[in-house]
């Protein structure tokens, strides 16, 4: 490709920026729309889908297999932290729902899909242009949150790993954000419908 027809591309196509997104929905925690304001940093989900080798005289082909979410143990969200620390104090309880050492009690079912996390990625107008949506969510754990005499005024953050089971992705023009599995519908294979149909109403697990 010429560097003119790499600039007129450029210049119909643009590029995305690494801001231009948010948090629009944590279910299983207390937060409100202001709480997510503070996301200060967060990530698209991977997807693996397993290879499995077939050998033949000497020649392995290469076969897919099942899906695995290599990053779903470990999905880390990075907030800023307000002055009343209600966003760490709600991780914290968080937290606190699933086990309660004290007690010896807590909710460590397996999450269900009401627990969910959506993002929305964003275009330079503020509107959302894709949304990712993970499901089977809860608070893995709190990193510890240093503090210094000596700092200068840095503001203080508050990292969260998130464990989630699996995500599903659309746009805005084939429908909102699903609020269950009911409303997901199964990958685009040769025509399937696929999940960027929000409201098909086809089960997918």
């Amino acid at each position: 490709m010429s560097i003119q027809k790499f600039y007129t591309n450029a210049a119909q196509k643009d590029f995305a920026r690494a801001f231009q997104f948010r948090l629009r929905f944590f279910n299983n925690v207390a937060f409100d729309e202001n709480h997510l304001t503070y996301v200060e940093t967060a990530a698209l989900p991977g997807r693996t889908i397993t290879n499995v080798p077939v050998p033949y005289m000497g020649l392995s082909f290469n076969v897919p297999g099942t899906v695995s979410y290599p990053g779903s143990a470990g999905y880390a969200i990075t907030f800023r932290c307000d002055s009343d620390y209600d966003i760490r104090s709600a991780l914290e309880a968080a937290t606190f729902n699933a086990f309660d050492e004290a007690a010896s009690t807590g909710d460590y079912s397996l999450p269900g899909s009401s627990s969910q996390i959506g993002m929305e990625l964003l275009d330079k107008n503020m509107v959302p242009v894709r949304f990712y949506t993970l499901f089977g969510v809860y608070v893995q754990s709190l990193a510890d949150t240093g503090y210094d005499i000596k700092d200068t005024g840095t503001v203080q953050t508050v990292n969260a790993t998130i464990a989630y089971q699996f995500w599903r992705a659309g746009t805005p023009k084939t429908g909102s954000r699903p609020v269950s599995t009911d409303a997901v519908v199964p990958n685009k294979v040769r025509g399937n419908p696929t999940v960027n149909n929000w409201l098909g109403g086809n089960r997918a697990f």
